[in-house]
């Protein structure tokens, strides 16, 4: 394990508090103008997630109405079932399915459904996200922002775990430890490439925890465009379940 990395975990709790940990309850509230220019307006909102931190799986609720979200790494699989568990809707293979995607391309229900699930995993997972079997991190050049200097961990994952991109970069301030921003390309969307920013940490169960996350544009030199955000993600009352 790297310094920054064994720095980062200490300040979010150390690695005595993510042990024995199997899964993550939360409350998002996801918004933003990138849904509806997807082509779907109205499968999201405050959503409830279970995040299984034991493996790659993770459902949201609700998924339009009444209806609850789920995807399976493992199985490699996204479905969409009623309130009684009939499957309405079902993807095997969703990242096959977006294969060649541009950003204009529109979605299907179970093809938001896995960006939004896989990326929520991710995010929920994080700083243990670091330390899973396969993922190999490294620290790389510090970068001044807002006044800061923010330490950065480039971060490969590998195919076993969905993301946004194999490889990724993230950074945290270098005096609290508090992550900053993450910046990757997407896949799915045309390689868009993202300066994602997050902020206003609140302590859950003894982990500090961002609540606020903004996804942006970054620039030919790693600058974020704030002009505009077209992702927002709101997270509350989030619990670690052992």
């Amino acid at each position: 394990m790297n310094d920054l990395l064994e720095f980062v975990l200490a300040k979010h709790g150390g690695a005595e508090h993510w042990a024995g940990a199997t899964t993550a309850t939360a409350t998002v509230n996801v918004h933003g103008v990138f849904w509806p220019y997807k082509g779907q307006p109205d499968l999201l909102g405050v959503e409830t997630v279970t995040a299984d931190l034991t493996r790659q799986r993770i459902s949201m609720s609700p998924y339009g109405e009444g209806r609850t979200l789920t995807f399976d790494a493992a199985e490699n699989l996204v479905t969409i079932t009623d309130a009684d568990g009939t499957v309405v809707d079902e993807l095997s293979d969703p990242r096959a399915s977006m294969a060649g995607y541009q950003g204009d391309t529109p979605w299907s229900a179970t093809q938001m459904g896995y960006f939004i699930s896989y990326a929520t995993w991710t995010y929920l997972a994080e700083p243990l996200l670091f330390t899973l079997p396969g993922v190999e991190t490294s620290e790389i050049e510090p970068w001044s922002e807002d006044g800061e200097t923010w330490r950065r961990l480039e971060v490969t994952f590998p195919d076993t775990i969905a993301s946004h991109s194999t490889v990724q970069t993230y950074y945290f301030d270098s005096e609290s430890g508090m992550q900053r921003r993450m910046d990757y390309d997407v896949e799915v969307n045309g390689w868009a490439e993202v300066a994602h920013y997050t902020s206003e940490h609140k302590d859950f169960d003894g982990a500090p925890t961002p609540t606020r996350r903004r996804v942006l544009l970054r620039d030919a030199d790693s600058i974020g465009l704030h002009n505009f955000a077209a992702i927002l993600l709101d997270i509350d009352a989030v619990q670690l379940h052992r």
